[in-house]
């Protein structure tokens, strides 16, 4: 598995510090100062993981995490001031898998980094013949063993960030039933780290953006006020054995 991350942030006494200490913790650590030398790298490279700051002295930090996230399912972490709350929440919504806010302690962002990672390794396709198991719903067919959700309409894949294929599980793995929100930071950070029910809400909201395709019907992903949400649609689970090409 690839170890690299990227560290993009203009605070030079910081970066240098955090590239020592990911590097002792095992990790290849490249430092862009600016937009500009994170564009070059990100198209030079292969990065595990990105690490955002979204105020750059040259490019707006959300620009560059849509950027990644329209170019590959690379995951970004974001560092943010603490009164950013509506930085966080676009930053979410636009794709990207957790955020962390300034001043922070370098053993919560190594918790953070090895949770996204974690999540992205366990969301990896295996291209060897497999017994695939696939969940059927409202037009849509969810790959269990190779993390694709595909339109059946079109056969088209529908992209989904690592954050958002764990959420979809989870919250078909309890179809019709109430999943809390606690349930759900649990299952996509557990319990290492903490993020707020805005950041949760704001996961939701993107991937009902792309799982509601059919036009005038309710959403399948229900809030249910205080308690959580309910992933409403009759499931029908098909076992075959298919060789991926």
């Amino acid at each position: 598995m690839c170890n690299r991350v990227l560290v993009v942030d203009d605070d030079g006494q910081l970066t240098a510090f955090l590239k020592r200490f990911l590097d002792k913790q095992g990790f290849k650590t490249d430092i862009a100062a600016t937009g500009r030398d994170a564009r070059h790298l990100l198209k030079s490279d292969t990065y595990a993981l990105v690490v955002l700051d979204l105020n750059l002295p040259d490019a707006d930090g959300l620009e560059i995490a849509g950027e990644i996230r329209h170019e590959s399912q690379t995951p970004v972490i974001m560092l943010t001031a603490r009164d950013e709350v509506y930085d966080r929440i676009v930053g979410l919504e636009i794709g990207a898998d957790d955020y962390v806010t300034k001043p922070y302690e370098p053993r919560e962002l190594l918790a953070r980094i090895r949770s996204v990672l974690r999540r992205s390794t366990s969301n990896e396709p295996n291209n060897e013949p497999i017994e695939a198991q696939t969940i059927r719903f409202m037009g849509l067919e969810l790959s269990l063993s190779q993390r694709t959700l595909i339109n059946a309409s079109d056969n088209h894949a529908i992209p989904l960030t690592n954050t958002e294929f764990t959420l979809l599980h989870a919250l078909v793995q309890h179809a019709n039933k109430v999943l809390s929100r606690a349930a759900i930071m649990d299952t996509l950070y557990g319990n290492s780290v903490t993020v707020t029910d805005r950041a949760i809400d704001a996961h939701v909201t993107r991937l009902r953006r792309k799982i509601d395709i059919n036009d005038g019907s309710a959403s399948l992903i229900r809030a249910v006020h205080g308690k959580g949400y309910v992933f409403a649609a009759e499931l029908e689970l098909v076992n075959f054995a298919r060789e991926e090409q």
